[in-house]
């Protein structure tokens, strides 16, 4: 029987993982947010989205800067600055702005679909 350390994990099917568990998290918050016609769930969802979409550019980013032989390449160091990128993605969501521009439009919206929904009870 072979034991393999933590060397022998896969960081990036890991990472992927979270990011598709986010998604549907997102997704989830999304349709529950617009069902409920709750614009706090709402806003959640928007920034929720805004950090994920920085997840993939900082994924994308990192791809773009050449490998150097300063600091060794080992897993601890992928775990390490995946877990530091996810701390920067945390505090910076919701100072671009895609949350907002894009809770605005999905809040009108939500007040045009529960506003044809009143009309049509009446």
């Amino acid at each position: 029987m072979k034991i393999d350390g933590i060397g022998a994990l896969n960081v990036e099917n890991t990472i992927t993982y979270k990011q598709v568990s986010d998604e549907k998290s997102f997704e989830e918050v999304l349709k529950k947010a617009y069902t409920d016609g709750d614009k706090e769930k709402l806003r959640e969802a928007c920034r929720e989205f805004e950090g994920i979409l920085m997840g993939i550019l900082f994924k994308q980013m990192k791809k773009t800067i050449p490998e150097s032989s300063f600091v060794q390449k080992s897993y601890a160091r992928e775990i390490f600055e995946e877990m530091l990128d996810e701390e920067l993605i945390n505090n910076a969501s919701g100072r671009l702005g895609i949350a907002d521009m894009l809770y605005k439009q999905l809040s009108a919206n939500l007040d045009r679909i529960y506003k044809v929904s009143d009309n049509e009870q009446k």
